[in-house]
């Protein structure tokens, strides 16, 4: 029964993205001409350069694509997060509250975006060229590993969407942060997280862990530990740092919701 009221709220934000299909349509068209225009920008600097710390075309076209498609996951999933906000000022969450299901899955569903494909195609293109023009030899073993961390990545860009959204229910308003941490953050791992200073590289590791998002996996992959900071046993803890960050983010959104005070509107 309840998967059946879980399963219907799916099918009725799918429908609504659907409605309008030149709007979908386009909104596809448009992200992918973002990410290719973050790639042009990447090309034009390996152009330039051709190297960036050490990082070669394909070995960053691979790096980003370990981004792209995590985020792509992500914004499947956890894409309603974005606008939370809404939620409490509009008086949606008490309906939510009201329903004998979990608030945090009941969200979740009703803005399940489906126009992540373009994400996908951009992120598996990306991995397949940076791939053969690094020369990676891919094992079962690898193939594997690399599910664990398309899996952790997920987890560590899902619970900062929570953690930020959870946020709402003390300040009502985080728009500013969802622009911080969930939009503008990214930026930060386009590039081998090496070329930072040590400050950053310490924060994207430890406090703010975007590192584990591509740089310490695809490190792995692409046999570039030498350049770590840090303890090299990083490149595997993705899948880890994941899990933990993710608990850590229901268990705030549980302590939110104790808290959460309807606005009244």
């Amino acid at each position: 029964m309840t998967n059946n009221a879980y399963f219907k709220l799916i099918l009725a934000a799918v429908k609504s993205k659907m409605e309008y299909k030149f709007t979908f349509g386009f909104l596809i068209f448009a992200i992918i001409v973002f990410y290719m225009g973050q790639l042009g920008i990447i090309l034009v600097i390996m152009n330039k350069f051709k190297t960036i710390k050490g990082w070669t075309l394909g070995e960053m076209a691979f790096l980003y694509g370990l981004l792209v498609f995590s985020q792509g996951i992500t914004f499947l999933i956890f894409n309603a997060l974005n606008n939370f906000e809404r939620f409490i000022l509009q008086g949606e969450f008490d309906r939510v509250l009201i329903r004998p299901l979990n608030p945090l899955v009941q969200v979740l569903c009703s803005g399940l975006e489906i126009s992540s494909v373009a994400h996908f195609i951009i992120g598996v293109t990306a991995i397949i060229f940076g791939s053969i023009s690094a020369g990676l030899e891919w094992s079962f073993v690898k193939i594997m590993f690399l599910v664990f961390v398309i899996g952790g990545a997920v987890l560590i860009l899902g619970g900062i969407r929570i953690i930020v959204s959870a946020i709402a229910f003390w300040t009502i308003r985080n728009r500013a942060l969802v622009h911080v941490f969930v939009y503008s953050s990214k930026e930060f791992i386009l590039y081998p997280v090496s070329i930072y200073n040590p400050w950053v590289q310490w924060f994207l590791t430890f406090l703010f862990p975007l590192a584990f998002v591509n740089f310490y996996p695809a490190s792995y992959f692409l046999q570039k530990s030498g350049q770590f900071m840090f303890h090299p046993v990083l490149q595997f803890m993705t899948p880890v740092v994941g899990a933990t960050l993710f608990t850590l983010s229901l268990l705030l959104w549980r302590y939110g919701i104790n808290k959460y005070q309807s606005t009244g509107s």
